[in-house]
């Protein structure tokens, strides 16, 4: 990646240093793009959920997994959430309907999931961000986000394009584009919940957040 190649002087008196980069000769001001909170865009922590692929659960409205923010000053920005459908176990094809909802309540139970870090050098997760695969309880709904639909069948063509491309992801474009995504401010949480009762087909999740 090119640096910047020179700088300017711009404000009166004691001038303050702006980064210019040299294109055929000449110096362009080189700009840092913020989110709309202030931060340089890519410079808050990030960390990934992923749950393994998940086998889905012959209960009517099974909670799949919830993320929760009980910290008192942090916020979480949920910018990605990829569901990627396993298409090489042999099942009968069934349509399953899925949930996305806004949770004021921490799940409890199930499988506590710890995030990676894509830089190594970066703080760990603070504890009181938790995400849990299929929690017992808890992860109590307030507003439903959104639904679609699923197919366990692996000769589905729909099925096949998710697992290769990710071509589906439950949080909206412009929200993933822009770096706002979906923000849990303190006692906030998202969960998705499999609706279909069937043990059909298996689901994997990977979850991207930034913490600020």
């Amino acid at each position: 990646m090119a640096l910047a190649g020179d700088s300017i002087l711009v404000t009166p008196g004691s001038g303050a240093t702006v980064a210019t980069h040299t294109v055929s000769a000449k110096e362009h001001q080189v700009v840092m793009v913020a989110d709309a909170d202030g931060h340089i865009r890519g410079s808050k922590a990030t960390y990934v959920y992923r749950t393994g692929y998940d086998t889905h659960v012959a209960s009517a409205s099974s909670i799949a997994w919830d993320i929760f923010n009980a910290d008192a000053t942090l916020l979480v920005r949920v910018l990605s959430i990829a569901q990627i459908p396993d298409i090489v176990s042999a099942v009968t094809g069934v349509s399953i309907t899925w949930e996305m909802d806004r949770t004021t309540a921490v799940g409890t139970g199930g499988t506590a999931i710890t995030a990676w870090l894509p830089d190594l050098s970066q703080t760990a997760m603070d504890a009181d961000i938790t995400f849990r695969l299929r929690p017992s309880g808890g992860a109590t709904v307030s507003t439903i986000l959104a639904q679609w639909q699923t197919s366990a069948e692996e000769t589905n063509n729909a099925a096949q394009i998710m697992q290769m491309v990710r071509v589906f992801n439950a949080v909206p474009a412009y929200l993933r584009e822009t770096g706002q995504g979906i923000l849990l401010r303190q006692n906030q949480g998202m969960r998705v919940l499999q609706n279909t009762n069937t043990d059909q087909g298996r689901s994997n999740w990977e979850v991207v957040i930034t913490v600020e």
